[in-house]
């Protein structure tokens, strides 16, 4: 995964943006996310927070980054603050010009159509959103963390019954490269589509 998103990224040394879904006062995830760069030479310098240290003056820097991670955490949150600052289209903009989206968890749902596979996640709802339409950036939907779900293969088949779209499960460690159409994934996925399972190895 790392030497694929590198390959992605396409510098020997590239620096990342930082977005949390939440904030994060003592900086204790930024500054795991910031070591875990710093192994694959990459620095991480901007910390851009949505919430109660959001400063509009940062946007600049933050899109010039080479990619921008999106972090794990509330997906509800994460989605209600990218609207309130009005960064969803500012990201989606940022990928069409050549820009590296990086998700992790709630990142990751973030991208897809919309974010009900946090129900299977177990993730209470907030902020009263009723629209649940995300990023879009794939016509698919992402479930997390599936070593951790009770019953995850039957409630994958329900989802993609009940929604029409196919829904990528995804281990701890395991995750996806989405390059334009090309995609590819790395670990053991499962895939559900039009009420059927199968496993996807790459």
């Amino acid at each position: 995964m790392n030497e694929r998103l590198l390959n992605l990224i396409g510098k020997r040394h590239p620096v990342i943006g930082y977005i949390p879904s939440s904030t994060d006062p003592k900086r204790t995830w930024f500054k795991q996310q910031q070591a875990y760069y710093k192994s694959l030479n990459a620095r991480v310098p901007i910390y851009f927070e949505l919430e109660t240290e959001y400063d509009p003056e940062k946007i600049k820097d933050l899109l010039a980054c080479d990619a921008i991670h999106l972090s794990g955490g509330s997906t509800y949150n994460f989605l209600y603050w990218l609207r309130t600052r009005r960064l969803t289209s500012l990201l989606k903009d940022y990928v069409a010009n050549g820009g590296v989206l990086i998700g992790v968890s709630a990142g990751a749902i973030l991208m897809t159509p919309e974010i009900s596979t946090t129900h299977i996640c177990g993730e209470e709802p907030s902020h009263d959103l009723n629209d649940l339409s995300a990023l879009r950036m794939v016509d698919f939907a992402f479930l997390p963390h599936i070593n951790k779900i009770e019953a995850v293969e039957n409630k994958m088949i329900e989802y993609s019954i009940a929604q029409g779209r196919k829904i990528f499960g995804c281990l701890d460690g395991d995750g996806m490269i989405v390059n334009g159409n090309s995609l590819h994934c790395v670990g053991d996925l499962i895939l559900a589509e039009n009420g059927k399972l199968k496993s996807v190895v790459n």
